[in-house]
This record gives C-alpha cells, sequence and structure tokens, in this order.
C-alpha cells in the first residue's frame, strides 16, 4: 500500500482530530446543532426513566454510544455503520419484547409491542408504559450512535434528520414539551444551514431559506403544542364531553384527561350540574386513579381493554349497592362508588387496569346508565390486622417514586408517623397531620420543584391535588402502596336517596392498598374549607343568574328528611373503612382565598398565580428569541444593515485607509446599480466604463494611493466627499 493510500472506509488522516478546530466556526456550529438535538431527546428519555425507573442510566449509556459514534466514524464506512444501526435497533426491540408480561413466546410478546408502537405513534405518552424505563433505555444507543457517526462524518444534515426524527417521536407522544421541542427545531437548522456554508451560493440560499422555515416551524409548532388534543383513552375524547368549562377550573383540570394530570397554581370552581344520582348508599363517587408520580402531576399506566359485562370483586367484605345516574350534560366518565362490578351504559365501555370504568364515547345530556358497585365493609380492626406482604404487581406500580424525589419527605414522613405501628395507622396519622397543618386555598403559586416536597416543607396552603398528592407520595416513603384518586364528592341531597352534583364537587383522594381488604379511600383535604369555597361560589352564581347551576329539586334551601327544624345538623357519609363527615353549610364565613367584602372568585392563571410567567414560557421566549437572531443571521439580514451603515457613513483613519474605505463605498453602491467589476478589469477601465466624473475621479485616486502606499490628508478629505457624491446619486 502506497504512502498515499489509506485503509478502505476510514476517515481521511486528521478528519476526526480537526472536527472541533475554531479556524472553521461553520464545522464546529454545524456539528453542534447536530449534539443539540442528540441532548434534547436525550434530556427527555433521561427524565423517563428517573420518573418510570428511578436510576440515571442514560447519561451513561448517552456518553458511550457518542464515543461509538466516534470510533464507528474513524473506521466503519457508512453502509457497515447503517448496519450497525440496525443491529442495535433489533437489539433493543428484542430487550423490549422480552421485558413485556407474556414471555412464552415471541408470538405473546408480539401482540403488546405492536400495540404500543401504534398508541405511541398516535399520541399515548411513554409513561403510560408500565415498563417506561426499558423503552427509553432500548431507543437511546441507535440513534445517538448513528445521528452522531453522521455529524463527525460531516453529514450535518443525515445527522440531524435521524436525531430530529428521534425527537419527533417524543414530540408526537407528548413527552417533549414545547421548549425542548423548539431546542431541537433550533439544532435541525443550525445543522441544515452552517453544515452547507462551503457550497455555492445557490446551495447557501437553500439552505438558508430551510433554516428561516425550520425556525418559523418550530415557533409556530412550539406555540401550538399546548393546544393540539392528545389521545384521551377510553373516554371517546374530552374526559368532560366538552361541558367543563374554562381549562382552569379543578373539574377540567381533575378529569378532562384520562392519561396524565399536571398540577396547576391558582384555580377556579365550576357550580355546573353535572348529574343526579340515585343510591342508597352515598359516598365519593369515583372516575378514576393514576399510579406514576413525575414529581410535576400524575400519569396513568397501561392501556384499556372491552368491559366484558362484570368485573371482580374487591376483596373482603363488601355490600353490593345499585346507583343510577342521569346526566344534566355530556360527561366522558362512569362516576360511581368504588368498585364498580356490573355497569349498563347506552355506550360500548372500557376497562382500565386500576379497574375503573368509561364509555368509548361521551355520554350526552338527559342519558342515564346504572352501575352496581361492590362496597367495601373492612372495619378499622381489620385493617390494622391486614398482612403487610403486598403482591408484586402491586409493589412495582404503587411504591414507585421519581429517582430525584427529594429523601427529606421520607425523614418527615417517618417523624409524623412516629411509632405507628400499622399501614392503617400511618395512613391515618398523615391524612390526620396534612388535615391539621395545611389551610385549604384555591389562590396558590405553582411550587418550581417536586409538588409534594414543596407542599410538605414549603407551603401553607394548597387544595385537593396538593394535598392528596402529598399523601401518596410520603405513604410510599414508608413502602405503603398508594394512588391518586379523581372523581365527585356526594353533592347536594336533593331527597332520601337523591344527590345533584355539580361541578365543584370534583375532587382528589387516596386509596390506599390493604392485602385482603384492597382498595381503601382517605381524604387528607380538609373538608370544611373546601365545602365553604363551593358553598360561596354557589351564592355567587345564583346572585349573577348563571345557567345551570341549579334543578327544579335544589336551590338555596337544603333538602331536610324532616319538615321539623329539629334536623340533624350534619349528614353522616360512609367512606368504605370509616365514617365521614359532610359539613353543612354555613352563612357569614369568607372561605380562604376570598373576601367578604369582594365575592368575586380571582381569574387564575395555569401554572401559577394571576399574570405571572412560569419558567418554562421564559425560557420559551428565550430560545424563540436566539432562533430570531438566527433566522436573521442567516437570512443576511444583520449583513444588510450592517452595509446599508457601512455605504452611508465614514469615520475617519489614516489617509490610505480613507481612500481605500471611500473607494469600496463608491463600487460597492455603483455594482448595484450597474455591473460586477471582472476579474481582468483595472481601476481605471471599469470607472471609464461605468462611472461619471466623480468616480474616475476618486479611481484615479485610489489608484496612485494603492500604488504608492500611501496619500495626504487633503486626498483623503476629496476621496470621502466624492464617495459621498457617488453613494448618494
Amino acid at each position: 500500500m502506497s504512502g498515499r493510500e489509506r485503509p478502505r472506509g476510514r476517515l481521511p488522516e486528521g478528519r476526526v482530530r480537526t472536527l472541533f478546530e475554531v479556524d472553521r466556526p461553520d464545522r464546529v456550529l454545524a456539528t453542534g446543532g447536530v449534539l443539540l438535538v442528540i441532548l434534547t431527546y436525550l434530556a427527555v428519555l433521561d427524565r423517563i426513566v428517573v420518573v418510570a425507573d428511578g436510576s440515571g442510566s442514560v447519561p451513561v449509556l448517552a456518553a458511550l454510544s457518542l464515543a461509538g459514534g466516534t470510533v464507528l466514524a474513524r473506521l466503519v464506512r457508512p453502509r457497515w455503520a447503517l448496519v450497525c444501526f440496525l443491529a442495535l435497533v433489533a437489539v433493543g426491540t428484542q430487550q423490549y419484547v422480552a421485558s413485556l408480561p407474556a414471555t412464552v413466546a415471541l408470538g405473546e410478546n408480539l401482540g403488546p409491542f405492536v400495540g404500543d408502537t401504534v398508541s405511541l405513534l398516535t399520541g399515548m405518552s411513554i409513561l403510560r408504559i408500565i415498563n417506561a424505563d426499558i423503552w427509553a433505555l432500548t431507543l437511546t444507543p441507535a440513534p445517538t450512535v448513528f445521528a452522531w457517526y453522521l455529524a463527525v462524518r460531516r453529514r450535518y444534515v443525515a445527522g440531524a434528520a435521524v436525531a430530529g426524527s428521534t425527537l419527533g417521536l417524543l414530540v408526537l407522544t407528548g413527552d417533549a414539551g414545547a421548549t425542548t421541542s423548539l431546542l431541537g427545531a433550533v439544532g435541525v437548522a443550525a445543522a441544515a444551514g452552517f453544515g452547507t456554508v462551503e457550497a455555492t451560493p445557490t446551495a447557501v440560499d437553500a439552505s438558508r431559506r430551510s433554516v428561516l422555515v425550520g425556525l418559523g416551524g418550530a415557533v409556530v409548532g412550539a406555540s401550538v403544542l399546548d393546544v393540539v388534543p392528545s389521545e384521551r383513552a377510553g373516554v371517546g375524547g374530552d374526559g368532560l364531553g366538552g361541558f367543563g368549562g374554562d381549562a382552569t377550573t379543578t373539574e377540567a383540570n381533575l378529569l378532562a384527561d384520562s392519561e396524565s394530570l399536571q398540577i396547576q397554581g391558582s384555580i377556579s370552581l365550576s357550580p355546573t350540574v353535572r348529574f343526579r344520582i340515585e343510591s342508597e348508599r352515598v359516598g365519593y363517587w369515583r372516575a378514576l386513579s393514576f399510579d406514576r408520580y413525575s414529581g410535576r402531576g400524575w400519569i396513568r399506566t397501561g392501556e384499556t381493554e372491552p368491559y366484558d359485562g362484570t368485573t371482580a370483586p374487591p376483596p373482603g367484605p363488601a355490600e353490593r349497592v345499585r346507583q343510577e345516574v342521569t346526566l344534566a350534560g355530556q360527561l366522558g366518565r362512569l362516576p360511581a362508588l368504588w368498585k364498580p362490578v356490573e355497569v349498563d351504559v347506552p355506550a360500548s365501555v372500557d376497562a382500565y387496569q386500576d379497574g375503573s370504568l368509561a364509555p368509548t364515547r361521551s355520554l350526552r345530556e338527559d342519558e342515564s346508565y346504572t352501575v352496581t358497585s361492590a362496597r367495601s365493609e373492612a372495619t378499622p380492626a381489620d385493617l390494622r390486622s391486614a398482612p403487610e406482604q403486598y403482591p408484586d404487581s402491586i409493589e412495582q406500580r404503587y411504591l414507585a417514586l421519581p429517582g430525584d424525589f427529594p429523601s427529606r419527605v421520607a425523614d418527615r414522613t417517618a417523624d409524623i408517623v412516629g411509632d405507628a405501628a400499622t399501614a392503617y395507622d400511618v395512613a391515618n396519622r398523615v391524612e390526620a397531620w396534612l388535615e391539621a397543618n395545611r389551610d385549604y386555598s384555591l389562590d396558590v403559586d405553582r411550587p418550581g420543584g417536586d409538588i409534594a416536597d414543596q407542599f410538605l416543607f414549603e407551603m401553607d396552603a394548597g387544595y385537593c391535588t396538593y394535598f392528596a398528592t402529598t399523601m401518596v407520595a410520603m405513604l410510599r416513603t414508608q413502602d405503603i402502596p398508594a394512588r391518586f384518586t379523581v372523581g365527585y364528592t356526594p353533592g347536594e341531597r336533593v331527597g332520601e336517596s337523591s344527590w345533584v352534583v355539580r361541578g365543584f364537587d370534583a375532587h382528589a383522594w387516596v386509596e390506599v392498598y390493604f392485602p385482603g381488604y384492597g382498595w381503601q379511600q382517605f381524604d387528607p383535604t380538609p373538608a370544611g374549607p373546601r365545602r365553604l369555597n363551593e358553598q360561596q361560589r354557589l351564592e355567587q352564581a345564583r346572585l349573577s343568574d348563571e345557567d345551570n347551576v341549579d334543578t327544579n329539586e335544589t336551590g338555596p334551601g337544603e333538602w331536610s328528611p324532616t319538615p321539623t327544624p329539629t334536623a340533624t345538623p350534619e349528614t353522616t357519609v360512609s367512606s368504605g373503612d370509616r365514617t365521614a363527615t359532610a359539613i353543612p353549610q354555613r352563612s357569614g364565613v369568607a372561605p380562604p382565598g376570598l373576601s367578604e367584602s369582594d365575592p368575586t372568585t380571582p381569574t387564575p392563571t395555569p401554572g401559577g398565580a394571576a399574570g405571572s410567567v412560569t419558567s418554562e414560557q421564559a425560557a420559551l421566549a428565550v430560545v424563540a428569541l436566539a432562533g430570531g437572531v438566527a433566522a436573521l443571521r442567516l437570512a443576511g439580514i444583520d449583513e444588510l444593515a450592517y452595509r446599508a451603515v457601512w455605504l452611508r457613513y465614514q469615520p475617519r483613519n489614516s489617509p490610505l485607509e480613507d481612500v481605500e474605505r471611500a473607494y469600496a463605498r463608491a463600487e460597492y453602491a455603483l455594482e448595484a446599480r450597474t455591473r460586477t467589476r471582472r476579474p481582468d478589469e483595472t481601476v481605471r477601465q471599469y470607472a471609464a466604463a461605468v462611472g461619471d466624473e466623480p468616480f474616475q475621479r476618486l479611481a484615479r485616486l485610489y489608484e496612485r494611493a494603492m500604488y504608492a502606499e500611501t496619500a495626504s490628508e487633503s486626498d483623503a478629505d476629496d476621496a470621502v466627499e466624492l464617495a459621498a457624491v457617488v453613494v448618494g446619486s
């Protein structure tokens, strides 16, 4: 092999070494663009793994993948790199398929794998997959190795396409937020723009246009990401059937999405009547639960299955209770006492893995359904004697916390529960402590860190999502399975066995698992202040004559079982394993967050106090500004602005420099009006061909100064004056 030959498939000597040389900023910026896209999707995958598994495996795997891509770029031709990429995809797929529950044969695994893939492509969050951590880890190596390989080989656009496609998948699933998506788009644009600097002017213009299109699309796309509806599995669209009112109400926040729930800042109440329910027993009308905690909200994992006509009752003693529900508007849920075992619905029904049921379409106004529930009759003594050996499936789903969950929550919880001997006593103490030590308020700022940690240590007040989230997290630190549950409180009693439920009755509470007895209800939110807020809001709605806040059975007075004024002032409500109390209306007391002199409900801004700017909005503004500056730069706007100033204003330096710049200004202006000077054309010949007398005089001054390498002050003055005449003519 001669000295000029090199092994086939290898890069030229020094190509990898010179990748980051500062004398080629175009290559550095193009490579940085590809790296930016890679880092954006890696950040999303890392968060998925942290939430689902608690580990920090993605950074290590990403570093190895980047190193592997660099080595491959030095040793392997593109065709073999593609083979390596496909091999990594195959290995990752095999690892994920092997992790699925059905392990008898590949065919049994293939169905769930294909189903997950289709669901992800149609908008399902990766965090809804029970083994989301394995999915994210198996996705990391292949695109990272191949995209970085292409970047090192200086195939910037191809590398950005591979990385951008991976990020695009995460955008489709909803796991990549607006800021992340915009950062990725800026990276793609940088790779496309700076990666073609060495090309022809036509190619450069084309690349600039692609950059502008990419940045514009990124800004527009980021602005609409939050309004594009994601999949609402099992509810036929919006869980409230489009009847939930403003998105900042408690009802919309808790029940509009069956997949996830993001905890908000200040929030409002909807007094709209939702449904009427007939039942011999009363309690919380449960809709569904969420199991995976992200630190900022909740995700429901697992898919739905068609309801086959019945579900298993809870273990232990239970009473069968029949309920008939008539809707006052559209609703995509089936609120009922826990646990529903039989339903009769004028629509097909899906079953969630947590035992909840939901119609596949929103039920309409005046439609009715009936539910038979098996209502647990476990006593406190039963629950104290329950064993603390939990099934593996329960521990896996209902003990998980994010990997970066603050350890001080566990320490504080241990101090609060003290010497509690059973899981039931631990849950009771946590419930009582939160109820007694945190105030109820709808007017709160959404904290910047982990919700449970901030509510426990930094906040004085919150509403039901804060109380329930914190209690679930606290119990999980003590190895007690718990989950976040949403639905409606009993509502307004209008008959012996009749209740009218409004939007502000939407509520979040906690369910704790007890072996032998199943899921039992706990509610750490202070009931009195919550009911007072609701009553105040109802009074406002009646005074304002708002629509759909009353039926012919409801009104300012309360239903009483007897016509005498000596009725019991409180209504006992069984909540499954304990007895709770429904607080009656009391007038003359302003609930927290509302003033007696000003009964209007504040209009909140999602994610924080009214008028505040969230950290994501601020980051999005910064990135959008940076993208706009980059777009102007690549479009040549900065050059045009500089040339406009340079052409009309000449600061004075040395006489020789003044003459040189004066001629350059005049020639630039004349070229725009006539033609460019040919390479074989002298300054004097060009001036004679296209210029008038002032430009010809300036050309002679310039030519003499360049040959003599000096100029006088008077020559410089004349040159600047002549240039001004040519530019202005």
